[in-house]
């Protein structure tokens, strides 16, 4: 606490106009305001004393008006004292320069009261009325001087009025001494008021300084009976222990004799102290006791018995009159139990609890310090991230369990895989990592890929199960790849990315392309987000004809998205993003109402064909989608025609057949789009219940060039289609060739650029329109 020298104080600091610079004036204001509070009684008292003699004097002689007024004023008084009394007494906190105005204020308020019998009463009493009202402004202002001078300013504020006011009144009624007299007392009570309230800040400041000190004294000693686990320490010049205290000996398991002289370090370091074996702990301790400094709670390990301790040393210097250290003396605690819990809450905070890795924070602490490493060093490092392939069907099909033993061998094969300075660690799931400490090439990273690969594709055994899984890698090298942990990590779950894609179970390394990808693909889900609000979508068709009359039977409306800054982009890049971040059901949904309010103005031989991603199929509200914008366009469900590709063909089909069984009800039919390029099935083409198979245009440019076995594929889904009553709609024929090989193997219906690019509505409507809606070949 700051010890500046009260009488050094101006005035304005000691009646509350200006606040000293010293932080402790907070405490001091609100010490003088609780004595205020306690010593307000007496004065208050006075005052309700004189009031109840002056109003029984006055009753009936002073007009009521001037009585109900005083009264009023009374009130008023006596209710902000006694809140302001009420809250300075539990006030535990530190007191601003506002609330020791405002107890000025309330002083004020009673110094006004008792003014008013002086200037307004006593015109209507006698002498012996006039007498006790000078009695009693005398009392008060006795009392005031008394009672208040721990606030200065609000004993001058009741004093000053009181006697101003009983100074006028005898001034009034001729008695001129008499009122030179009182304001000359109400002068020497104003300078006694300051001279003694000065006494009484000083006084304050003193008790609060003496109080921290006894904090601090009692804080470094620590009663003898106290429940802490804290001793007192001393050494001498060659930090030898002096007087080991019953606590301290108690601690140790040793006794005094023992440890009398005995090396400080020796205790907590243990016998080979003297030749440098130190923890770093304990070297940091002897450095600052070498070096002369006051340390607070460093924390040590050491051993006591077969028991690890941890103990927090606090020491100052004892210096000689020369300023020379001989020896040292603070409090030791034992603080092995709380340290404990502490590092136990590190551990989990630091460190997945499955497998004992290091978790997904900790992983990156630890990558940033390998960075600065390998900076310091001028070498490579590198941050590997590895993917479980087939991991999610075993922990689905053999139970989580299975599923956590597993994980918990493939931590422990990554652990014999890291080399000296390597670390690994769980990113999550099935997600783990691996920082590489020394990277001399590209050949030696696929190589500690390659390693980590083949290690843990081999067999697990859990539970008497033989189970196999796979792994794939992407890797990011500092610095060439990035400078910062944040960047090896991203552009490594980049790489990560793209050997998942190429087949798993490979290593894919970062490469500047990964990044464009990533960016453009960013940028493109962005701008995806607004493109319906701002109405950058829209819809062409394309028309589908019928080889057997030439006539076009119907139109694919084909989604399509010009940005004003990314210019036209391809389905091939919006519709996946769509699938992925769920855009693609209210983008589905306007598809719907738009294409359908476009068709229904065609004649009604013309059929809407619309596509369906597998993401929309697995929608359980598609159905209602699309029964909502028919019913709101008025297009007879039996026109439209909702394709679908192979990819909902794989696994995970029920909502669609659940879906396709709906709509087929309505009148809706379904085709199957791009057959042939991947998943289809007989049995599930019967199950649901297609109207019409688009042959993928490969098996048609193939054809072109001769190839027997696109040939024969075509003539096997042509016979099959036949046989099931499906119709079969060759799709992409882009020349005359192609035209004619789809017309000679008897496909039913081709569209393409050969035939019509696709088309907006309204040139759609102004082909329908008056025409007989023959194609031209």
């Amino acid at each position: 606490m700051a010890t500046q020298d009260t009488n050094q104080l101006g005035w304005l600091e000691i009646l509350g106009f200006r606040e000293p610079r010293d932080g402790e004036w907070k405490l001091v204001r609100a010490a003088q305001l609780r004595e205020l509070s306690k010593n307000s009684l007496l004065p208050m008292a006075a005052v309700i004393l004189a009031t109840i003699s002056s109003a029984t004097l006055f009753w009936g002689s002073v007009p009521s008006e001037i009585m109900t007024l005083w009264l009023i004023i009374l009130g008023i008084g006596l209710v902000s004292v006694a809140t302001a009394r009420a809250a300075n007494l539990r006030r535990t906190g530190g007191a601003r320069r506002v609330d020791i105005m405002r107890a000025a204020g309330n002083c004020a308020i009673l110094g006004l009261f008792w003014s008013i019998p002086p200037l307004f009463f006593a015109e209507y009493g006698d002498l012996e009325q006039i007498v006790t009202i000078a009695a009693f402004s005398l009392a008060i202002m006795g009392a005031t001087a008394l009672m208040l001078s721990v606030v200065p300013l609000a004993g001058i504020m009741l004093n000053g009025l009181v006697g101003i006011s009983l100074s006028v009144m005898l001034y009034k009624f001729g008695l001129n001494l008499l009122a030179g007299l009182t304001f000359s007392y109400m002068l020497c009570l104003t300078f006694t008021l300051l001279i003694n309230g000065r006494a009484a800040i000083a006084r304050m400041r003193n008790d609060l300084a003496l109080a921290e000190q006894r904090d601090v004294v009692r804080l470094m000693l620590r009663q003898e009976n106290s429940a802490e686990s804290d001793w007192l320490w001393q050494v001498d010049a060659r930090k030898g222990i002096v007087d080991p205290s019953p606590r301290f000996t108690a601690a140790t398991g040793l006794g005094v004799t023992e440890l009398e002289g005995m090396p400080l370090m020796r205790l907590i370091a243990g016998a080979d102290w003297e030749n440098g074996e130190l923890r770093e702990e304990a070297a940091d301790l002897l450095e600052k006791m070498r070096a002369g400094q006051t340390f607070s709670d460093h924390l040590v390990p050491l051993q006591i018995g077969d028991a690890e301790r941890w103990w927090k040393i606090s020491g100052t210097p004892r210096l000689s009159e020369n300023r020379h250290v001989v020896g040292y003396r603070g409090v030791i605690a034992d603080v092995t139990d709380r340290e404990a819990i502490e590092r136990k809450i590190h551990h989990m905070a630091h460190f997945d609890a499955l497998t004992g890795l290091p978790n997904r924070a900790h992983t990156n602490e630890l990558l940033r310090d390998r960075i600065a490493k390998a900076a310091s060093g001028n070498h490579y490092c590198a941050f590997l991230m590895i993917d479980l392939d087939r991991f999610k069907a075993i922990n689905d099909t053999a139970g989580h369990p299975v599923g956590d033993q597993l994980l918990e061998q493939v931590a422990q094969r990554l652990k014999e895989l890291t080399q000296p300075g390597d670390c690994c660690g769980r990113l999550g799931g099935d997600e783990f990592a691996m920082v590489v400490a020394d990277i001399q090439s590209s050949q030696d990273l696929d190589r500690r890929a390659r390693e980590i690969i083949i290690a843990l594709s081999a067999p697990y055994e859990v539970d008497e199960q033989i189970l196999h899984i796979g792994a794939s890698v992407g890797s990011a090298v500092y610095p060439k790849d990035g400078g910062s942990a944040g960047s090896l990590l991203r552009k490594a779950d980049l790489a990560l990315y793209r050997a998942k894609g190429s087949g798993r179970g490979t290593h894919s390394p970062f490469e500047p392309a990964l990044l464009q990808k990533a960016e453009e693909r960013r940028a493109i889900e962005t701008a995806l987000r607004d493109a319906l609000k701002n109405e950058e979508l829209h819809l062409a068709y394309q028309p589908v004809v019928t080889l057997a009359t030439g006539e076009v039977a119907g139109f694919e409306a084909l989604l399509r998205w010009t940005h004003p800054e990314l210019g036209d982009i391809s389905p091939d890049k919006f519709i996946p993003i769509a699938e992925e971040t769920r855009l693609i059901d209210p983008i589905g949904e306007w598809v719907f109402r738009k294409a359908c309010t476009d068709a229904v103005a065609w004649p009604e031989q013309y059929r809407l064909a619309i596509n369906l991603s597998a993401g929309q199929l697995r929608n359980p509200r598609l159905s209602a989608a699309i029964i909502s914008a028919l019913s709101q366009s008025g297009l007879a469900p039996n026109r439209l025609e909702l394709e679908t590709t192979e990819a909902i063909l794989g696994k995970d089909n029920e909502q669609a057949i659940k879906t396709f069984e709906q709509l087929r009800a309505l009148g809706v039919t379904m085709a199957l789009d791009d057959f042939g390029s991947g998943y289809s099935t007989l049995g599930f083409i019967g199950k649901a219940s297609f109207n019409s198979i688009k042959i993928d245009s490969r098996f048609i440019r193939d054809a072109q060039k001769g190839s027997k076995s696109s040939i024969a594929i075509i003539r096997a889904v042509i016979a099959m289609a036949d046989s099931l009553g499906i119709a079969t709609i060759a799709e992409g024929i882009e020349n005359d060739q192609q035209y004619a090989i789809a017309e000679r193997l008897g496909v039913a219906q081709v569209q393409g650029y050969f035939l019509d690019a696709p088309m907006h509505a309204e040139e759609v409507e102004a082909r329908v329109g008056g025409e007989d809606g023959r194609a031209v070949a």
